[in-house]
């Protein structure tokens, strides 16, 4: 895997959307050879770790989620190894409205339940759900995927299978909350769903384009 090359696009932008690379700029950001750096991209793309288009002005380049994943995991790995996890980080992001379905599953006695015994409360039936530009936000929701969280089980009901989720406390603005992760999802890394006791729209006075932050502490 081609890790390196994929961290010089993220370092050039492309986490956070197309950005234009040749061969012969990616090969000055590796100290190699033209023809290598082709070669990576086409690597990367095999990988489904980058996509690539064709335009007008050039090659544009932008990793997927998959890559995003990918450097999300080493970015964890390395904070580890070096001793330099910290307690808590913040992530930032624009309110977006839902599919509805966290109303659903907040409503569910078998999640609620869980949620109230492991963190204190019992949530609002929703979610707000940010959506993430940022790449250090987007690296930051990834690592989430990595730590352990404080696990909410799953449970069958009616002949139907619900997911289990890890969630971990946090701050939205001055509301208390929490930060879930269902195991099952069809949310990628560059979406974060908060829970909290209260309406967080109505609480925060908020609406669809707003811009929020949310600290999110690690551990319990």
């Amino acid at each position: 895997m081609n890790i390196e090359a994929l961290m010089k696009i993220a370092s050039r932008g492309g986490l956070e959307g197309p950005v234009q690379i040749s061969s012969s700029k990616l090969a000055k950001d590796l100290n190699t050879s033209q023809q290598t750096a082709s070669r990576r991209l086409v690597e990367l793309e095999q990988e489904k770790l980058i996509t690539r288009e064709m335009r007008t002005k050039g090659q544009t380049v932008h990793i997927t989620s998959k890559g995003k994943e990918v450097l999300g995991g080493m970015f964890y790995e390395l904070s580890s190894v070096f001793g330099k996890e910290p307690t808590s980080f913040t992530i930032c992001g624009v309110i977006t409205s839902g599919m509805g379905e966290g109303e659903y599953y907040m409503n569910m006695d078998e999640y609620a339940n869980q949620f109230e015994t492991n963190l204190g409360f019992r949530p609002f039936p929703g979610t707000l759900n940010l959506d993430l530009e940022g790449k250090d936000d987007i690296l930051s929701r990834q690592r989430l995927s990595e730590l352990p969280g404080i696990a909410i089980e799953g449970f069958k009901k009616e002949g139907r299978t619900f997911g289990s989720v890890k969630c971990f406390k946090a701050e939205i603005e001055k509301e208390k909350g929490a930060v879930v992760v269902p195991a099952r999802t069809h949310h990628s890394n560059d979406t974060l769903e908060i829970i909290s006791p209260h309406k967080i729209r109505k609480s925060l006075d908020v609406n669809d384009g707003d811009r929020v932050c949310v600290k999110v502490r690690i551990g319990q």
